[in-house]
């Protein structure tokens, strides 16, 4: 016999931008109690008993671990966007333009996606990924397997000096300056 108090139901959640956090939020969840039946990038299918966990403490769990439910189809849609855009900056070749690799994607109009995306967060997609490549650069030097001309070429820039001019645009110090702190600046791709 089915348990009549047992309910299966998604959440989409914001914020989940990396493997990481899905570990993090299949973990709390099963703690609490949920079973996880489907988890990926901002979307986890839960199944659970209503008579030991509440639908309130399963969204507790969520916002404790620093993500939020979205509850809009436009945030919903901004927030895969930004997926895709991660996506883009660390694992393709950047050969192919920001917005060709999006309309794949996600099989949408560009226009449409980039007035959604600045509506929900308040920059471009353009601005987005700079911002994105300026912490990936960041990340490179740190791993220290490339020269600066390497990082610029991998992150799309026709040549050094202009990856140089953005990053010291963005952060007050040039690529080198970066390099020789020795220290970790990198901010959370969350946090951009």
């Amino acid at each position: 016999m089915k348990d009549q108090n047992r309910i299966t139901e998604e959440f989409r959640v914001k914020g989940m931008i990396c493997s990481r956090c899905l570990k993090v939020l299949n973990d709390e969840l099963r703690q609490a109690g949920a079973e996880i039946l489907e988890i990926e990038l901002g979307r986890v299918v839960i199944n659970y008993s209503s008579q030991k966990i509440s639908r309130s403490h399963i969204e507790r769990v969520i916002r404790e671990n620093e993500f939020s439910l979205i509850w809009d189809k436009e945030t919903l849609l901004a927030e895969q966007t930004k997926r895709w855009v991660i996506n883009y900056i660390w694992n393709t070749n950047l050969e192919q333009k920001l917005s060709g690799f999006l309309v794949d994607k996600m099989q949408a109009n560009y226009g449409s996606l980039s007035r959604n995306f600045s509506r929900v967060f308040g920059k471009t997609i353009e601005r987005y990924s700079l911002l994105l490549k300026i912490e990936r650069a960041k990340e490179l030097v740190e791993y220290g397997g490339m020269n600066l001309s390497e990082i610029a070429y991998s992150l799309g820039y026709q040549n050094p000096s202009a990856l140089s001019k953005q990053f010291k645009k963005e952060t007050g110090m040039s690529l080198r300056e970066y390099q020789k702190l020795g220290i970790t600046r990198r901010i959370p791709l969350d946090k951009i």
